[in-house]
């Protein structure tokens, strides 16, 4: 019997914990969104705080497509760069490549933002997956 109440209060305890964290890891994800580049769209939004200056950006399923043929093939997130834009003032950070996938914008003002993706070749537009996150 003893051995039993402490399974129990030993799973309602882990639950509580699992539940706890998912919202403050869920305010901080920005979720993946798909992108394409030359469209003239800004690729994703988001919103820093006091408490989450930090920003990190990832890509995904990235595929670059010939423009003359529409002819796809992988991609490498090598070819890509990043920056941040601000809603309010326009300004932008300075962009960074994206060689390993993903990058880190930190200490940014408290606003809004927008993740502006560029590609390096003219013959080529590339696409894929956008996401993330604060710190």
């Amino acid at each position: 019997m003893n051995v039993r109440k402490m399974a129990i209060l030993f799973v309602a305890l882990f639950t509580f914990m699992v539940v706890s964290a998912v919202p403050a890891y869920a305010d901080n994800f920005f979720g993946w969104k798909y992108f394409k580049t030359e469209d003239g769209k800004y690729e994703h939004t988001f919103k820093t705080t006091n408490s989450y200056k930090n920003v990190g950006v990832d890509v995904s399923e990235i595929k670059k497509v010939k423009k003359s043929t529409g002819t796809k093939s992988n991609g490498s997130p090598s070819s890509l760069n990043v920056r941040l834009c601000s809603s309010s003032s326009g300004n932008c950070t300075s962009w960074k490549n994206l060689s390993t996938g993903a990058v880190d914008f930190t200490d940014m003002k408290v606003g809004t933002y927008y993740v502006d993706i560029r590609d390096k070749y003219a013959s080529y537009y590339y696409s894929g997956y956008v996401s993330g996150f604060l710190f």
